[in-house]
């Protein structure tokens, strides 16, 4: 009698097993992706040897036939505006964080702007495909909350920009700041882009909008007086001498007013971060995007 038990036991688990087996087989695990058709490729910045990578817009059509579930969500609902991102799917790594830098829904497309970076396995990867070909990819929602002030402050190193003025667009189209300035660090000036989008909200918002450059390579003078930039790298003295007087000197803010947002690598976010507080602007607290 127990030996036919043990029997119908184990018969039970092996059907379990196999029909278990069969559903997983039938359905793609989330982090598998869409196939997301390549449509566009523009070149933003031009390759100078190791001096200064080349930077791409990849334009991307929306599929509309894909499968979302839990955290991923379709295209067309990512929030830019709240930090979202779209993954991309790296064969034989893993996906991939990227900011979208457009998004057009009504035209079923959106653009990822990178830097691709000498045997990088994701930017590489992505710098190989060709017009028409497909990377398989999803819109990932996160568990951010918008922390909105009368002043916002983006940094941005390097094409960290591609997320921050995005960002200040949207700040501006809101509603909720009354100044926004975006303090951009690069090496040269040949290494900035944009330049058309950048001169649209300056004139569109000429007594809200404010850029200042920040060149830590840059050899020309004539390149720097063009735009008005500073020449050094972020420490906290240059924090404190972009964004205070701009808050409680000229606009005449309180500094609880102000929100800021860092974008770079991770090492960078957290040493500003840690220098914003520094010269009295704590963070996270003031972050315009919240956990």
């Amino acid at each position: 009698m127990n030996i036919n038990r043990k029997k119908s036991q184990r018969l039970i688990y092996i059907i379990a097993f196999i029909l278990a087996t069969s559903a997983m087989a039938s359905t793609a695990p989330w982090w598998i992706g869409t196939p997301t058709k390549l449509i566009r490729k523009t070149l933003m910045v031009s390759e100078v040897g190791l001096d200064r990578l080349p930077v791409y817009t990849l334009t991307f059509e929306i599929p509309h036939d894909g499968e979302f579930t839990g955290r991923t969500q379709s295209f067309e609902k990512v929030r830019i505006d709240y930090g979202e991102v779209v993954k991309m799917v790296i064969p034989n790594y893993k996906p991939k964080s990227y900011s979208m830098s457009a998004l057009r829904a009504e035209e079923s497309e959106f653009d990822v702007t990178l830097k691709i970076y000498p045997n990088g396995r994701a930017s590489g990867y992505l710098d190989r495909i060709q017009i028409g070909e497909t990377v398989n990819a999803f819109g990932l929602r996160n568990e951010k909350t918008r922390n909105p002030g009368k002043f916002f402050g983006g940094i941005a190193y390097g094409v960290g920009i591609t997320e921050i003025l995005p960002m200040a667009r949207f700040e501006l189209e809101k509603g909720d700041a009354e100044r926004v300035v975006v303090l951009w660090a690069s090496r040269t000036k040949a290494d900035t882009f944009w330049d058309d989008q950048i001169a649209e909200l300056e004139t569109t918002y000429k007594d809200k909008f404010e850029m200042v450059y920040l060149f830590s390579r840059e050899k020309e003078e004539s390149n720097c007086a063009e735009v008005g930039a500073l020449q050094g790298r972020i420490d906290a003295s240059l924090l404190k001498q972009v964004f205070e007087p701009r808050i409680t000197t000229t606009a005449g803010f309180e500094r609880k007013d102000a929100r800021f947002l860092v974008i770079g690598t991770k090492p960078m976010m957290r040493m500003t971060d840690d220098m914003l507080t520094e010269i009295g602007f704590p963070m996270p607290r003031q972050c315009l995007l919240r956990k």
